[in-house]
């Protein structure tokens, strides 16, 4: 498994069984206290969907789909996280600005607090927070012209119909 996390067991097998019946919600909110797993849940759920070669138990951790998302570089993967200004960072931060520190958090331990984040930063008493400009960062990632456009000539139809 890509990203090891303890129990939800239901939960796992809940998702799989989504992405294997190609059923899952455009928008969901994976939630927890501290040390619950949520991100590493998150990130199994991220690894299912974008593995090349599913498995039954979970994404194939072998094709290079798992590989890049291990690493945490995937194309399709993005994160949305608070942020605030730095000493390297003074206007308009956005999460992309921060995302090797992230990297390296994360694949340090996804069990951790947006404290232990902060202290990461070295950002001293300054409250993070995701603004207006990493919500535009949001939109911009999400943009559907692209995709919109290929569907029109039928690229990614196999035969089907939009």
């Amino acid at each position: 498994m890509l990203f090891k996390f303890i129990g939800h067991d239901n939960l796992r097998k809940q998702y799989i069984q989504l992405i294997g019946n190609q059923r899952i919600p455009h928008a969901q909110l994976i939630l927890g206290d501290p040390g619950y797993g949520t991100l590493s849940l998150a990130l199994f759920v991220a690894s299912c969907v974008l593995c090349d070669n599913k498995q039954q138990t979970g994404p194939c951790g072998t094709c290079a789909a798992c590989h890049k998302t291990k690493k945490l570089i995937h194309p399709d993967l993005h994160f949305a996280y608070p942020v605030t200004t730095t000493k390297t960072v003074s206007k308009d931060p956005v999460s992309d600005d921060f995302i090797a520190q992230w990297r390296e958090m994360v694949l340090e331990s996804t069990y951790f607090t947006i404290n232990h984040w902060y202290n990461f930063l070295q950002v001293e008493n300054k409250q993070g927070q995701i603004g207006k400009s990493e919500s535009e960062s949001i939109l911009r990632k999400l943009s559907l012209k692209k995709l919109r456009k290929r569907l029109q000539n039928n690229d990614y139809l196999d035969g089907r119909q939009a």
